[in-house]
């Protein structure tokens, strides 16, 4: 049977010659009951706290099994629920589908009324484009027909012009001669007249016979032979 604590403080032992110093072994059991005794203590604690931890393990087992259970049932509840969830969306995303195709098809068919429109002007555009070129082009024909008439009808206009500048110069040059010519009878008449007045008189005659020659279109050597005569 294991010791307590007493036992060991009160053990006493028989007295032999020249043995251990009693008092000093009376004072190691009593240490040792101590210790003992202390010892017994923890042990029985530590026995107290082992239940306890049974206890409180037993207690957490439990919880663990019922959080088990409850995660286990929130999860089916949960899958059970994303399953219901999903198919909710899928059918939401079908109908937003079916709706966003619906849409494109009508955007799409709006877009080539567009551009059939859209090319139609353009057609439009190109053929009077074309049919205002086509009349600049026969204005511009018509144009440069007009201006090489112009052109011809004024190069036949100056040529006329020089050819009467020409005749009116050979005129003028056979005046000139016909001037000169009295100039020269005048001069052999003067030298044969004795009297200065007879001769201011004659070439003062003589002067407005050319005068008047130059202005009628005369010869001057006509005027001159009425004058002297």
């Amino acid at each position: 049977m294991p010791l307590v604590p007493d036992e060991v403080g009160s053990k006493t032992f028989r007295r032999a010659w020249r043995g251990y110093d009693r008092p000093q072994v009376d004072a190691h059991l009593r240490d040792v009951a101590t210790d003992y005794g202390a010892a017994i203590h923890r042990v029985a604690a530590l026995a107290e706290d082992r239940s306890r931890a049974q206890a409180d393990a037993e207690g957490l087992r439990r919880d663990l099994e019922g959080l088990t259970r409850s995660a286990r049932e929130a999860a089916e509840n949960g899958r059970a629920e994303t399953e219901r969830d999903a198919a909710a969306i899928r059918v939401r995303a079908e109908q937003a589908a079916v709706a966003i195709i619906g849409k494109a098809e009508e955007a799409a068919a709006a877009i080539t009324r567009h551009a059939e429109a859209l090319r139609s002007a353009a057609q439009d555009d190109a053929d009077a484009a074309r049919s205002r070129y086509e009349d600049a082009e026969r204005r511009a024909r018509h144009t440069e027909d007009s201006a090489r008439q112009r052109w011809d009808a004024l190069r036949v206009e100056t040529e006329q012009r020089w050819e009467r500048l020409r005749d009116v110069e050979r005129r003028m040059d056979q005046r000139l001669q016909q001037a000169d010519r009295a100039l020269a009878a005048l001069r052999s008449r003067v030298a044969m007249l004795d009297h200065v007045d007879q001769v201011e008189e004659l070439i003062a005659a003589i002067r407005a016979d050319v005068h008047g020659a130059w202005t009628a279109g005369a010869p001057a050597t006509e005027g001159a032979e009425v004058t002297a005569s």
